[in-house]
């Protein structure tokens, strides 16, 4: 199905480069006469969000995240028959504001913003909703909107920006880290809008990264020091970089656009959604008609799975609030020795905070390889995965051998979204395991 889709989304887009017409429109060239026939309860709306005001270093404009939104929706009206609204160019962007002209909204007025411009649209008639989303600290503000707008019975779906460079930068990125206006970033720059970017200014600027994620231009004041507004390293990209990163994306959208004009709206109901995962979830009954035989649907294992992007993800750029924000409020970790507990995501946010500021951690990279997953109800499911960890150093700088084996991971929905409620792993025979940091795996107050 997967490679049909891709099929279907280059026929799509070859089309419009051949000449014809584009298969979408955008709402604002058009009459609220005009709109009242476009909007209906089978239109899929898609809103792109990118930052006009935002730091990308000294190679790149303060609009670089607006530049990729307004490309992308063209790409996407051209391509498919959606109706594209413009762009929200102000969001939840807090790792920037050191930087002068880097503005950003607080979460809670980045989620109301959401809410308030899909209900407004919503009530003429469209139930199907796709935020065209290019950065990262947005997904923050974009979850808890979602999960308050299914309770209205509206579909609001959105690019996880960070699981899908993760998938389609792999095989061209060389850079050793980073994720701000960077090798990947830069490079799609060039491929998008070479003007925009003045290469002779990119420099390589990669420190340890604090958690949560903010960049720094003062070194004495907590965060991750940047006195550039660089994290990464922009001096190795390339136009053809850009061209494989921007064309999967472009791909992507348009998968995850098809998958909210096909996915079954939520039922609604009265009950106050939340900005986080907080108690459990009822268990029910499956009734889906697209239930497989591991008892998921389609829908169900594709969200579980990104869980594993977005912890690779999170471990490579040391961004222990990302990684912990996979769990559950009370979600635990338990380790080999059957008694160490890591239990709570505030508890596995400052352990991991801790664990990547130790040299031994600094470059290494953890590594969740997913196997099979079995839905036990729409709320509950059981994965079973690989484990690796790799480039961790001994105390005088050396290379360990990777550290490797097999874990159980038990995640639940809650909300439109799945995490963590427990994790648990082994270490291969003949597999020697990482040093040991952890000696307080419980909260840091308590002695």
């Amino acid at each position: 199905m997967r490679a049909l889709l891709l099929v279907l989304t280059f026929a799509s887009v070859t089309a419009v480069v051949a000449g014809q017409q584009p298969r979408g429109l955008r709402l604002e060239q058009h009459s609220w006469v005009e709109a009242a026939k476009a909007l209906n309860p089978e239109t899929v709306v898609v809103i792109p969000l990118g930052a006009a005001l935002k730091e990308h270093g000294p190679h790149l404009k303060l609009r670089n995240d607006l530049t990729l939104a307004e490309y992308f929706a063209d790409r996407v009206a051209a391509a498919s028959p959606v109706v594209v609204t413009p762009p929200l160019t102000y969001h939840f962007y807090p790792a920037f504001l050191d930087y002068p002209g880097s503005t950003s909204l607080s979460l809670e007025t980045a989620r109301d913003t959401t809410l308030q411009l899909v209900r407004s649209l919503a009530q003429h008639g469209p139930r199907r909703f796709y935020v065209l989303n290019t950065g990262i600290s947005t997904a923050r503000a974009l979850e808890p909107a979602a999960a308050a707008l299914a309770q209205d019975g509206v579909l609001l779906r959105y690019t996880n920006l960070g699981e899908a460079l993760e998938r389609v930068s792999a095989r061209v990125r060389q850079q050793e880290g980073g994720s701000h206006a960077d090798e990947i970033e830069t490079s799609m720059m060039l491929y998008i809008e070479p003007s925009a970017v003045d290469i002779k200014l990119a420099v390589k600027d990669l420190a340890p990264s604090s958690s949560p994620m903010r960049l720094r231009r003062n070194p004495n004041v907590p965060g991750t020091y940047s006195p550039t507004g660089i994290w990464g390293d922009p001096t190795l990209a390339t136009r053809d970089k850009g061209a494989t990163v921007v064309e999967g994306l472009l791909s992507i959208m348009l998968q995850d656009i098809e998958a909210v004009r096909t996915t079954p709206l939520p039922a609604g109901s009265a009950a106050p959604a939340t900005a986080a995962p907080a108690g459990r979830a009822a268990s029910a009954p499956r009734t889906d008609s697209d239930v497989g035989p591991n008892g998921c649907t389609s829908g169900e294992e594709r969200a579980i799975r990104r869980i594993e992007s977005s912890f690779n993800l999170a471990w490579t750029n040391k961004d222990a609030e990302a990684l912990a924000a996979l769990w559950s409020r009370e979600g635990d970790i338990v380790h080999t020795d059957g008694v160490t507990t890591e239990r709570g995501r505030l508890v596995i946010q400052r352990n991991r905070a801790e664990q990547f500021q130790r040299a031994e951690f600094r470059q290494s990279r953890h590594v969740l390889s997913f196997g099979t997953i079995r839905c036990i109800n729409r709320s509950v499911a059981v994965v079973d995965l690989k484990w690796e960890l790799r480039g961790v150093l001994d105390s005088a700088g050396n290379t360990l051998p990777n550290a490797e084996g097999l874990s159980t991971m038990v995640v639940q929905k809650l909300g439109e979204g799945w995490w963590i409620e427990a994790y648990r792993y082994n270490v291969s025979p003949g597999t020697p395991p990482p040093p040991r940091f952890l000696t307080r795996p419980g909260y840091p107050d308590k002695r």
